[in-house]
């Protein structure tokens, strides 16, 4: 067997495509706390649907940092109840404050107490999520220095390799998933508000914090990333742009973790990494119904929409051999408008049309009904596009040397004026240089002020390097032209 499941492997990674029997099917299920107050109602419910994974939070108190989670007693309860209805349960790691986890050394080994004991009570729990959402303020502080470098992505990457030996000293089956990313950041330490940073370079200093520890083991087993839309009425084909990462953009995503950490002990997405789709949602009009309270905070959509948008996620993960898991948030309504109305139950148990719609994409998700999803990792920039113009022999005349480029990505290039010689005609000697950047989707003019050249024939060259890597490069070449 084991001979026969290298072969399926290797046939996989030389025709550079997903191979649906080479791993296991997603799960699906819920990221909801409910279940700890009723889980004789609700585990039944999730059975029916057809979900098996239940993302529940712990949460630990660096002031209190030997204290059990409050809830202990309830998670006691209800492990057995989910067990018996093949329900996994998750636990999600959350910090009491936003600078829980951003402490000393010492702060980091209470840690690694508390998470040890947490494992050793709870044996039959086998997979725990790192810290809630790094890259945003709401759940960890500080996001930058005072010089507006970043700070989350090294204080994380300590905390990650903090937590992954404790749980593996403990059970080396515990699958331990990395970050539970928000999809979004404004990359802006004087941001008026929600100082926060993007995914893509989250990842981009996490990967530096790893390179330079020096660490030989992993930081995590899978990867989580959150990814409610950008506009509640957003569909689940809307993503967002560069560096954010939505349901669309998973190839960003995949991408941005091999420019972190390709060629390292921590394995990526071509290694057998899996991702973990946490944080889905669409919140619906609760306008006409009891039991709920408060004022809506976004614009909802209709509960038939809803569930169509979750069918459909349900039905393009099937087709994704990387994904672990899809997990709605919430299997129940929370009563408050001003928090969560996304799930397919209502707030007095009633259920959504989105309860039959998942419980029917679910029951039809084992076998990849489109095109299976493949990806490899790029060795160029995203979206390039370099625009020489007419290379008339006018342009010597012009104020500037110039040109245009363009990238889908952040990226820096370096650039020139070349002469072409007789004796080496393939090849130029740089008589003018260009540096600079390249934001992404904008359209750049790269120009060198005037100089006057020699008469003769000319070409401009650029290379376009990624900003997350620079080994991803891009070079482009004119055609020749002449100064007279």
């Amino acid at each position: 067997m084991e001979g026969k499941t290298a072969r399926v492997t290797l046939a996989c990674v030389a025709s550079a495509l997903v191979c649906a029997g080479a791993v296991s099917a997603a799960d699906y299920g819920v990221t909801e706390d409910e279940v700890k107050s009723h889980p004789r109602t609700l585990y039944p419910l999730m059975q029916r649907l057809g979900l098996r994974r239940n993302v529940i939070s712990v949460t630990w108190d660096a002031e209190r940092p030997t204290a059990p989670p409050r809830e202990t007693a309830q998670i006691r309860a209800l492990l057995p109840v989910a067990a018996h209805r093949g329900v996994r349960v998750a636990f999600a790691l959350y910090g009491a404050q936003p600078t829980t986890f951003t402490g000393s050394p010492v702060r980091r080994a209470q840690l690694a107490s508390w998470l040890a004991a947490l494992a050793r009570r709870h044996p039959t729990v086998k997979e725990y999520i790192g810290p809630n959402e790094p890259n945003q303020p709401r759940f960890w502080q500080p996001q930058f220095t005072p010089a507006c470098a970043n700070a989350s992505g090294a204080a994380y990457a300590a905390v990650m390799g903090v937590m992954y030996d404790a749980l593996k000293g403990v059970d080396r089956g515990i699958r331990v998933v990395g970050v539970g990313l928000s999809p979004r950041g404004n990359d802006s330490c004087h941001a008026p508000d929600n100082v926060s940073t993007s995914p893509v370079r989250f990842l981009r200093a996490l990967g530096l914090a790893y390179r330079a520890s020096g660490r030989d083991r992993p930081l995590m087993d899978g990867l989580a990333v959150h990814l409610y839309p950008n506009a509640n009425t957003d569909p689940p084909s809307r993503g967002y742009r560069w560096p954010n990462i939505g349901a669309p953009n998973l190839a960003r995503l995949k991408q941005a973790f091999w420019d972190a950490f390709g060629g390292t002990p921590q394995p990526t997405f071509e290694e057998g990494l899996r991702v973990d789709l946490e944080g889905v949602g669409w919140q619906v009009d609760t306008s006409e119904r009891e039991g709920y309270h408060g004022l809506e905070t976004v614009p909802p959509v209709s509960e038939a929409t809803q569930g169509e948008y979750y069918a459909r996620l349900v039905r393009s993960v099937s087709c994704d051999a990387s994904v672990a898991s899809l997990t709605i948030f919430h299997l129940v309504d929370e009563a408050d408008r001003e928090r969560f109305q996304t799930g397919l139950l209502r707030v007095d148990g009633s259920r959504r049309p989105s309860f039959d719609a998942v419980r029917a994409a679910v029951s039809r998700s084992a076998r990849c009904r489109g095109k299976p999803t493949s990806w490899r990792h790029r060795t160029s920039v995203v979206g390039t596009r370099v625009d020489f113009g007419g290379l008339a022999p006018s342009w010597s005349r012009r104020r500037y040397w110039s040109f245009h480029a363009y990238a889908a990505e952040g990226a820096s290039y370096s650039a020139g004026v070349h002469r072409l010689t007789r004796t080496r005609p393939g090849s130029g000697r740089l008589v003018l240089a260009m540096r600079g950047e390249v934001p992404a989707y904008y359209n750049v003019l790269v120009r060198a002020p005037r100089q006057r050249l020699r008469p003769g024939r000319y070409v401009y060259a650029i290379t376009l390097r990624a900003e997350t890597n620079p080994e991803r490069a891009s070079s482009f070449v004119s055609d020749p032209f002449l100064v007279r």
